[in-house]
């Protein structure tokens, strides 16, 4: 199935390029064919272990989510685009309530998960850069909120409200946070796999 998936990704993506399709247009056409891939993966973790059926589904998708940033920094750093056009593939959906929304989802879902495999240390680490992660667009979007200005700084942009931020631009600081967060959230993940099956054989329980 993934093999058929990726073949079919791949042609979705070259026929959206040829017929010079917008670039969400293009995105999806390479996305669609691989959700059967995900279900299908889903609903057999699902029927070994819920919570682990429920990690696999956040890996995916803040793994997706760091994607759509690569994109971002393709389009600023290499193509030397701005505005709009900087706006990583799905551009209609780079507004603040979003982020915020998308960074709630994804601390509470690892707190959650927390709840059936505590003695995960990827997974704590994870969690504690969720929470500042959140932090940061919780002051973003509560300024956001308050004066209607989009795209400030933060916590650490470059400009920010902690001892004037780091030298880097709020995209550039953004993606570092996606990139550290999901390399842990995807260690956190291989680890605690083989341990799940570990604690199959064991003890039934699924915890490790």
């Amino acid at each position: 199935m993934a093999v058929s998936a990726a073949l079919a990704s791949a042609g979705g993506v070259i026929f959206g390029l040829l017929e010079q399709w917008p670039v969400w247009g293009v995105g999806v056409a390479g996305l669609v064919p691989w959700l059967p891939v995900l279900v299908s993966e889903t609903r057999w973790l699902s029927r070994l272990h819920g919570p682990l059926a429920l990690f696999y589904v956040l890996v995916v998708t803040q793994t997706a989510h760091l994607l759509e940033h690569v994109v971002q920094m393709t389009q600023i750093h290499i193509l030397r685009l701005g505005g709009v056009e900087a706006r990583g593939v799905f551009g209609a959906l780079d507004v603040e309530w979003v982020h915020f929304l998308w960074n709630t989802w994804v601390l509470a879902t690892v707190l959650l998960l927390l709840r059936s495999f505590r003695n995960n240390r990827w997974l704590w680490v994870t969690a504690w850069l969720a929470v500042w992660h959140e932090a940061e667009h919780v002051v973003v979007f509560s300024t956001y909120l308050l004066t209607g200005q989009a795209g400030t700084p933060g916590l650490l942009g470059q400009g920010g409200l902690v001892a004037g931020g780091l030298p880097l631009r709020r995209s550039d600081l953004h993606f570092l946070y996606n990139l550290i967060e999901t390399a842990f959230l995807v260690g956190a993940f291989l680890w605690q796999f083989p341990r799940f099956g570990k604690g199959v054989a064991g003890t039934g329980a699924g915890r490790a």
